[in-house]
């Protein structure tokens, strides 16, 4: 009798375990594979976050600006000057044949939290209502979720699709994964 009731809260565990697991990796996968973006409006301010892909997200920022959403560009440049795509933190402000103002900053930390505290400080500073995020497609919801937590006016987090081969996608996906359940546990701002 006592090893069937042991029996029974083991796979009661163990059935609450998998059902978790399998929870949290459906919760991550809408999270991190197939995110909610926002549309585009009018806006003071385009940020481009820093990481890996951020050729495809500093192309999409500058459309976005070229397109007339903003004519100011700032760039996180949280992981070191050669992650600068295009060398738009190095050219004349504003970039050359438009009307785009280009300013880069470093984060402190050199993470999500410290580019969210940033934009916080940035739109106090400068008066900012309307801020455009464009990050990495796999990045949008922890970036909505730290940027929210941060700065209170109107926010839209866009994400730029790059072509990513499956080593690389099961790497964001774990790496993306971990940084949301830490964002849920140790909240910024």
């Amino acid at each position: 009798m006592r090893r069937s009731r042991r029996r029974q809260r083991a796979l009661t565990v163990l059935t609450g375990l998998v059902l978790l697991a399998v929870g949290l990796l459906a919760v991550t996968t809408r999270t991190v594979m197939f995110p909610r973006t926002d549309p585009p409006g009018p806006a003071d301010a385009i940020v481009v976050l820093g990481g890996l892909g951020s050729a495809a997200v500093v192309a999409t920022a500058v459309d976005l600006a070229t397109a007339g959403y903003s004519g100011r560009v700032l760039i996180s440049d949280a992981f070191g000057g050669d992650t600068r795509p295009a060398n738009l933190c190095a050219r004349p402000v504003p970039v050359p044949g438009t009307t785009i103002e280009v300013e880069c900053f470093d984060p402190q930390p050199t993470t999500t939290r410290g580019e969210a505290e940033t934009i916080a400080a940035f739109a106090t500073a400068r008066g900012w209502d309307r801020v455009i995020v464009v990050t990495s497609s796999y990045h949008v919801s922890r970036a909505r979720l730290q940027i929210r937590r941060c700065y209170a006016g109107w926010l839209a987090v866009i994400g730029a699709r790059q072509p990513m081969d499956p080593l690389k996608w099961a790497y964001q996906f774990g790496y993306q994964s971990a940084g949301f359940l830490k964002a849920q546990v140790i909240p910024s701002c």
